[in-house]
């Protein structure tokens, strides 16, 4: 029996802005004189900010400045997000999914505005069956709640996960998910596949154009 649904991440995956994430990241960590290395940060990208604060810092400064480093975020993420742009065969790779007779559900964590930019760049309502954001899920990846919320909003259950981050793998593999990896989040091939992807492509494009075997190879 094939997959029945995919499940796909948008911050890097399909939309360029991973990086655009991390600078935003370290503005609002120097904003509260607490400053982070832009590679430790990077390296947390895709992981929920209620869990990437403590993460790259410590908890003091999570409960002192959650808040605070959320808006922060948020506002620095605002005045980049015009520079953020789909990544190659993204819109394509959605068609290629629901061609292989997949519903297509957008699995983001994203702020809900910060989705809607992503959304309307892929033309989400003709090319997608569902989609959440992260009011739609009180934990955040790794954990695999997001996923499950995802997949309840579609009618299959046989489901894969594509997604660029460490954590996109945990989660879904949490879930007994596979994954299917991308290196456009930056993470490399080794560490998605320590993480249990089961294979890995370099962007979009290069998954669509070897599509029925990566969904022969993941076990579908």
């Amino acid at each position: 029996m094939g997959f029945e649904v995919a499940l796909l991440d948008i911050d890097g995956t399909l939309l360029d802005s991973t990086y655009h994430h991390t600078i935003a990241w370290a503005r609002a960590f120097s904003g509260v004189g607490h400053p982070v290395p832009v590679w430790k940060l990077h390296r947390h990208i895709g992981m929920g900010g209620d869990r990437l604060i403590p993460a790259v810092s410590s908890e003091e400064i999570a409960e002192r400045f959650g808040d605070e480093l959320t808006e922060r975020h948020t506002k620095a993420y605002d005045e980049l997000i015009g520079e953020t742009g789909l990544l190659p065969g993204a819109r394509e790779l959605l068609d290629g999914l629901r061609a292989a007779g997949l519903e297509v559900v957008l699995a983001s964590s994203s702020q809900p505005k910060h989705a809607k930019h992503a959304l309307e760049l892929l033309d989400a309502d003709d090319r997608t069956d569902a989609w959440t954001t992260s009011e739609d899920a009180s934990e955040s990846k790794p954990d695999p709640e997001l996923l499950e919320t995802a997949l309840d909003r579609v009618s299959g259950s046989r489901a894969l996960m594509i997604g660029d981050a460490t954590w996109d793998v945990e989660a879904a593999s949490q879930a007994n998910i596979p994954t299917i990896g991308l290196l456009s989040g930056g993470f490399g091939e080794d560490e998605l596949r320590t993480a249990g992807a089961v294979v890995v492509y370099r962007d979009p494009a290069d998954l669509l154009a070897s599509l029925d075997e990566a969904l022969s190879r993941a076990g579908g």
